[in-house]
């Protein structure tokens, strides 16, 4: 089978659907791993979310501290606060 080759999946009566194990062994696709869903004119289109580590962002939040006047207990609420929203 080429790359471009389709398959054929099956919404069940939860709106789940199984990607086939071809697609997610190419794309990297694990237990966890995010999937934002676009809808466009012609379909719906899966789009991986590359998260960040914990370190790098602990990295990022340490680089932009000096821009930024949050404190720890801030960004802390805030990464919270996202999470919640994802669910």
């Amino acid at each position: 089978m080429s790359t471009d080759d389709p398959e054929v999946t099956t919404v069940t009566s939860k709106g789940q659907i199984t990607i086939p194990s071809r697609l997610r062994k190419q794309f990297g696709l694990e237990k966890g791993t995010k999937l934002m869903v676009v809808p466009t004119d012609y379909g719906l289109v899966l789009k991986k979310l590359e998260l960040p580590s914990v370190e790098e962002f602990q990295h990022r939040v340490e680089e932009r501290s000096e821009e930024v006047d949050l404190s720890m207990d801030e960004v802390t609420q805030l990464v919270h606060d996202a999470r919640s929203a994802d669910e």
